[in-house]
């Protein structure tokens, strides 16, 4: 399968969301934030999730974003209820909210239960670094597949947190990661290019590793926190977010049966002229990201990079060569295409 270039997945993308049920604008949130993931590097949270996206909103189980329901405010805050709503857009509303509230109140926060996947973190606190805030989304959500420290049962989501202030010189610093060894999808990836996951990531009921990524959407394998073996600082970190997230967002904490179904998120901005000049802040920032690519390099490293860096050589890459597709996400695509009369494109 040749890369396919950006603008060809853009269109068809807009195409196959009207298609299935959401509004023109929606679409485009939709299918941007997907195609940017991929030109970002991050296969797992990009076009490979459109089948699943389309069959759930053509199947009525994800609805597009109408009127919020906002169940409790604050001047800083807002408790939102989805009620279903297609997730991306949700939280692209959120984030903004967040920063509309900062700018007045110094901190803005927006929690919202009840809608989809939210696509990939690293999307929005950028927004609020854009505009000279600190930019938090917090997230107990996904599949709850990760292990406790010291257990072999699936008990929490990957439980993510994302984070992006602004820099002086060059793209905002950005960190977003997941609280187990990795997001869902990057399994789901390997498993589509027929690929052995890497050591550290995987166990059975046992404790024994597990490196075939195809036993693990039947359930019979589980993911460690981050840090694998030695990740009882995941394990803690990914509690605190399941905490904040699920309980501030009246979606539940992890259990067997979530209050609200689980998958809540927080997000908040930090207005940084209340604390410090932005200017003189975004130079502090440069000056630590400039101290800490002075280091010597290891053995073959080329480059070090800063938070959220790399993103941006692979989109400069990928813009310019296309995203590569596996055959097996093209043609799911595809299937998916069929269902909604979309006619997937020459490439």
């Amino acid at each position: 399968m040749p890369n396919v270039p950006h603008s060809t997945m853009r269109s068809y993308g807009y195409a196959l969301f009207e298609a299935a049920g959401l509004p023109a604008d929606q679409s485009r949130i939709v299918t941007d934030h997907l195609v940017d993931a991929n030109l970002t590097g991050h296969d797992s949270h990009g076009i490979i999730r459109i089948p699943g996206y389309i069959r759930s909103i053509a199947a009525g189980d994800i609805v597009p974003v109408g009127d919020l329901k906002i169940v409790r405010e604050t001047p800083a805050s807002v408790v939102i209820d989805g009620e279903g709503g297609q997730g991306i857009v949700l939280c692209t509303k959120a984030m903004e909210m967040a920063v509309e509230r900062a700018k007045k109140t110094t901190f803005g926060a927006v929690a919202v239960h009840q809608c989809s996947h939210i696509g990939r973190l690293g999307a929005y606190p950028p927004m609020a670094a854009e505009q000279d805030c600190i930019g938090i989304l917090l997230l107990n959500g996904g599949s709850r597949f990760t292990v406790p420290f010291g257990g072999t049962s699936r008990r929490l989501p990957p439980n993510p947190i994302s984070m992006a202030v602004p820099s002086e010189n060059g793209p905002v610093m950005m960190l977003d990661i997941t609280t187990s060894m990795a997001a869902g999808g990057k399994v789901e990836v390997a498993a589509a290019r027929g690929q052995l996951l890497p050591p550290g990531w995987l166990i059975d009921n046992d404790g024994n590793e597990v490196r075939d990524p195809s036993h693990f959407r039947e359930g019979e394998t589980a993911m460690l926190p981050l840090g694998g073996a030695s990740g009882h600082k995941g394990y803690g970190l990914g509690m605190m977010v399941d905490a904040i997230a699920g309980g501030l967002s009246w979606a539940g904490c992890s259990s067997d049966n979530p209050t609200r179904g689980g998958s809540g998120f927080l997000a908040m901005a930090i207005n940084i002229s209340s604390f410090i000049d932005v200017d003189e802040y975004k130079k502090e920032v440069q000056i630590l990201i400039d101290w800490a690519k002075s280091s010597n390099k290891a053995p073959g490293v080329k480059k070090i990079y800063y938070p959220g860096e790399i993103e941006e050589d692979y989109r400069a890459t990928r813009s310019a060569d296309g995203i590569p597709i596996e055959e097996t996400t093209w043609e799911r695509i595809a299937e998916a295409a069929a269902e909604v009369s979309v006619p997937v494109p020459v490439v």
